[in-house]
This record gives structure tokens, C-alpha cells and sequence, in this order.
């Protein structure tokens, strides 16, 4: 007689696991929830009143709620009005007619977190019949970031066609202007010193119109240009003196005064020199034009955490009028201005050449009168 090979039992999907609660599951089943804990993407099912009957932790923390503060809860609860109050309209009316607009199709739509933030998303909703009930699932996604690189793209591809369209621009008007610096040169010699104050002052004012005119095409010109940037080590604190230093012919007239301190004596960071000092050149410029007559310029240096990053963070406060709601929003949009004068892109430069860099630049809350702006950089590459 020939004896069989002992074998351990093999598993099958009966075989009983227990659940968290102490429920029994089978090995499917398991398998299942352990998909629905550990999905990436928010799940939510929905009865066909649109009571929300299962949420998975990945929903829990995309839209900011405990499990016992959703369950139970009617789903458009997450909506945006008028969604919100359409949502149980439109459930009624797929379920006596079977027209989906989202059912099994899918779409982007507007999520609300608890705390009443908005939020774009992309949601699929598919149907399931279990024990005679019907079902509603979605899987939504946070697609803001999407959003966002696409909007940096078509910004890049408009850049890239202003650019180059700029570009040509200041080549072909770069003779013109020279032809004409020329001109009242010569002209200034022909009238000479001693001729006529009167004449030699319009040759003057032609020189700095012309000079106006080509740092407008070369302010237009940067802002289109894609950000290349050549990092060093840099004490922002001394750079902003040097910037300061470098702007006396604008604060000497007025009478404005430079104050500031620093936590340490340096504050060390690996930016690209130059391209931060035209940041600071351009926020500091601002600052001074909207100062009163012997106004001052508050400047506060001090380390600072950037998302969890060491970093450093400068403070510019003036004590010109301030900014409205309207400027707030609009300040850092490309030619947008409050000047008679120039393109508007100083600002928007600015937060380019900033956010290159993974800082930030945003509008403060100082206690102090005037506007504030406050640039954070992160100290080492990143």
C-alpha cells in the first residue's frame, strides 16, 4: 500500500479572517477591505438617497472629517452651491429615468473640505447592486496640482510667444534707439553748454525717454525669458544693503530711511545673486516711490521653516498708504499696476524669480501702517 505525501491545507477565499470591528470576513472580503483602507484615492458610497454609508481614510483626510462625522451624512455635504442643492434633484432623477450625467461617465468637479475650502477634483462614480440595494461608489482625486502645471504651461507656452516676439522686437528697435541717443548727442554738442539751458533740457529729456522706453522692453523681455539660475552662497542681510546702497539716488530726494535688523549677523542662503537682488531691487523700489517725504523702509531678516525646510525670511514694510483688497490680489499678476508709469511686471518678475528658487513672496499683515511684502527662501538647494 503506498502512503500519500502529507500536504498543509491550502487557502481559499472561505477561509475566515476577523475584521477590526470583530466581524468575520473571508479571505476575499478581506482582501477587498484591506484595498478600500490602503487606496491612494477617496472612496464614498452612497445609498440612493445619497447617504453616505462607507468612507475609506484616504476621503477622511482629503476632505477633513472624522468617520463619524460624515457617516450617516447626505454626500452633498462636500458640494459646493448650487451642486449642494441640486445633488439629491439629480440622484432622484437617474434612478426613475437611468439618464446618467455622471454615473459611469465621470467628470471634474468642485469639492468642499470641512474647514469651507474649495478644491478641484475628478471624480468617477460607478453602480453596484448588493443584497437587492443599489449602490453608488466615487473615487475622487485632488487635481489641484494638475490644475496648476497646467496653468504653468500655457503660462509658459504665452511666455514663450511673448518672448520671442519681444525679443525681435527689442533687436530691431535696439538700432532705432541708438540712431536716436546718437542724434542728441550730436545735437548737445551743436547747442553746446552755453547756449541755451532751455534746448540742452529737451535733448535731456529725449535722452531719458529713450532710456525709459528700452528698460521697458528689457523688463518685458525678463519677464518672458525662462529662469536660469546660477546659485552661490549669499548673507541676504548684506545683499539688501547693498540693493539699498544702490538705490540712494531714489530715497536721497525723498529723504527715506532705511531701518532693519537681523536675529544673527548673517543669514547664509544658496540663491542665485543677482536674480534675488533684483527681486529685493524691485520690492524696495516700490516701497520708496509710495513713502512720504521722510518716510522710512522697515527691513526684518530672520530664519524661518518653509514647509519643514530651514529657510529665511525678509520682511519689506513701508509707510506709504497701504494696499486695498483689490491690489492685494492683483499685485503680483502680471502688468498690473497702480503707477502712472511702466509695464506692471515688476511685481510679477518678482514672485517668478522667487518661486524658481521654491520660495514664496506674498503680502504680510504687519501691524505697522503701508504694505508689506515678505520673501521666503529656502536656505540649502532643493
Amino acid at each position: 500500500m503506498s502512503s500519500r505525501p502529507n500536504r498543509e491545507p491550502q487557502s481559499d477565499q472561505r477561509a475566515l479572517q476577523p475584521s477590526a470591528d470583530g466581524e468575520i470576513l473571508s479571505e476575499g472580503e478581506a482582501r477587498l477591505r484591506a484595498v478600500w483602507e490602503m487606496a491612494v484615492d477617496a472612496m464614498i458610497t452612497i445609498d440612493e438617497r445619497g447617504i453616505i454609508e462607507a468612507v475609506n481614510p484616504a476621503a477622511l483626510r482629503l476632505f477633513g472629517y472624522a468617520a463619524d462625522e460624515m457617516s450617516g451624512k447626505n454626500v452633498s455635504m462636500l458640494m459646493p452651491s448650487p451642486d449642494r442643492e441640486r445633488h439629491n434633484e439629480y440622484l432622484q432623477r437617474y434612478i426613475e429615468t437611468g439618464i446618467a450625467k455622471i454615473i459611469g461617465i465621470g467628470r471634474e468637479a468642485i469639492g468642499v473640505r470641512k474647514n469651507g475650502t474649495e478644491f478641484p477634483i475628478d471624480i468617477a462614480i460607478s453602480e453596484l447592486h448588493v443584497r437587492g440595494r443599489r449602490l453608488f461608489t466615487g473615487i475622487i482625486r485632488d487635481i489641484t496640482d494638475l490644475r496648476k502645471a497646467q496653468r504653468q504651461l500655457v503660462q509658459s507656452e504665452r511666455l514663450t510667444a511673448i518672448g520671442q516676439m519681444v525679443t525681435g522686437l527689442a533687436h530691431e528697435s535696439r538700432n532705432a534707439l541708438q540712431r536716436a541717443q546718437a542724434c542728441l548727442d550730436m545735437l548737445e554738442l551743436e547747442i553746446g553748454e552755453n547756449s541755451g539751458s532751455e534746448l540742452l533740457d529737451l535733448t535731456r529729456r529725449g535722452r531719458a525717454a529713450l532710456d525709459e522706453l528700452h528698460r521697458l522692453y528689457e523688463e518685458v523681455r525678463d519677464y518672458a525669458s525662462p529662469v536660469k539660475l546660477d546659485y552661490s552662497t549669499c548673507d541676504l542681510c548684506e545683499l539688501v544693503k547693498t540693493v539699498w546702497i544702490h538705490l540712494e539716488e531714489e530715497w536721497a530726494t525723498k529723504q527715506v530711511q532705511l531701518f532693519g535688523h537681523a536675529e544673527e549677523k548673517k543669514l547664509i542662503c544658496q540663491v542665485d545673486r543677482h536674480k534675488i537682488e533684483q527681486v529685493l531691487r524691485n520690492v524696495l523700489e516700490n516701497a520708496i516711490a509710495v513713502s512720504p517725504q521722510a518716510g522710512r523702509v522697515q527691513v526684518t531678516c530672520a530664519d524661518a521653516d518653509i514647509d519643514g525646510r530651514r529657510g529665511v525670511r525678509i520682511a519689506i514694510n513701508d509707510d506709504g498708504p497701504g494696499l486695498d483688497e483689490k491690489q492685494k490680489q492683483g499685485i503680483f499678476e502680471p502688468f498690473f499696476t497702480t503707477k502712472p508709469k511702466g509695464t506692471g511686471l515688476g511685481m510679477a518678475i518678482a514672485r517668478r524669480l522667487v518661486e524658481a528658487h521654491n520660495g514664496m513672496i506674498v503680502v504680510g499683515h504687519s501691524p505697522r501702517s503701508g504694505a508689506e511684502i515678505i520673501i521666503s527662501l529656502p536656505k540649502e538647494l532643493t
